[in-house]
């Protein structure tokens, strides 16, 4: 199977499964290093994979990162995120799934297993924005009731 990542009319298009997980009022983020030091910001998931289903691909990203089972995800909403500076654009569409925190999941920061350089880190739902956390409209993904599911048109600079 490949990862489902294409250039297509000079824009590269993804696929990806992304897990919103929550413990009390935190979420669970993934946190590269950016330019200068400042980090990146994003949810734990990855590449869905022709031939695999979105809820799958988050439940082998999520055990990839942390080694855990993701055996209660909720689809929470379909995010179509165009973002990128001129020349590097992406559109991406993103399967966003909830998941409460599992009780073996670290309090604290951890690395993601599958890649040294990145760490698994809590922030506060008041603190999304001014992390911030990518994709920019997560908070109205935390506020999605069981039964529904949002679809979300999110262009960014």
């Amino acid at each position: 199977m490949t990862d489902i990542r294409l250039p297509l009319g000079g824009v590269k298009f993804s696929v990806r499964a992304v897990i919103l997980c929550t413990r009390g009022d935190t979420l669970l983020t993934n946190c590269g290093p950016g330019e200068h030091g400042s980090g990146f910001h994003f949810l734990p998931g990855g590449a869905v994979r022709t031939d695999e289903a979105a809820a799958q691909a988050a439940a082998r990203e999520w055990h990839e990162e942390t080694g855990l089972t993701a055996d209660a995800l909720r689809l929470v909403g379909v995010v179509e995120s165009f973002f990128g500076p001129p020349g590097r654009r992406e559109h991406e569409i993103g399967f966003c799934y909830h998941l409460p925190a599992p009780p073996d999941l670290p309090d604290g920061t951890f690395t993601v297993q599958d890649n040294p350089d990145v760490q698994c880190q809590w922030v506060p739902f008041d603190r999304i924005e001014a992390t911030p956390v990518y994709p920019l409209v997560i908070r109205d993904l935390l506020r999605v009731p069981p039964g529904e599911v949002r679809h979300i048109l999110n262009r960014e600079a």
